[in-house]
């Protein structure tokens, strides 16, 4: 997975000064490349047959939702405040540069069903983390979380429910 890094920029002081912004987005422009990187998330979910895929706003809506479409899956948005209609419930959590809030709608998963986070980065867990919840929440059976990125040293994975599967595909 080492080869992908040349495709990832790293952008300084976004979107806070300090930070490191890792920037994906140039491999969603060579399609050859992004179905390679795709393949080991295809595996997982042929494997762990989730019932849906959530994808965390707003990258994470994009592997997610190709893996949920490809696979004939439910893709399930975890969202930004207000950004969801009908009743939602929500949950506030630390970011490595701030505070944050993410929202589910409430009727969104079936009691029990099996449900996958994707997202394209993990970095301190706290979103990730928020986003399990929520699905604990409304009722579904969280089996695990999948990620494009892991920034490593900030030890995301250990703020995460040890029991579930935790899979990153490209580590710094």
């Amino acid at each position: 997975m080492e080869k992908f890094k040349k495709y990832i920029n790293e952008i300084k002081d976004f979107p806070n000064e300090g930070i490191v912004f890792k920037d994906i987005n140039p491999i969603y422009k060579e399609p050859k490349t992004w179905n390679e990187l795709m393949m080991p998330l295809q595996k997982l979910i042929s494997t762990t047959k989730p019932d849906y895929i959530a994808g965390i706003e707003s990258r994470g809506f994009i592997s997610a939702s190709a893996l949920a479409f490809k696979n004939e899956i439910a893709f399930i948005p975890i969202r930004k405040p207000n950004k969801l209609p009908g009743k939602v419930i929500g949950v506030n959590y630390k970011l490595e540069y701030g505070e944050d809030r993410l929202e589910i709608q409430q009727n969104s998963i079936k009691k029990d069903f099996k449900v996958i986070v994707i997202d394209d980065l993990l970095a301190t867990g706290g979103t990730a983390g928020a986003a399990g919840k929520l699905i604990r929440e409304v009722g579904g059976n969280l089996i695990g979380y999948a990620f494009l990125v892991e920034l490593t040293e900030l030890q995301g994975r250990k703020k995460l429910d040890s029991k579930l599967f935790i899979e990153s595909l490209i580590k710094y």
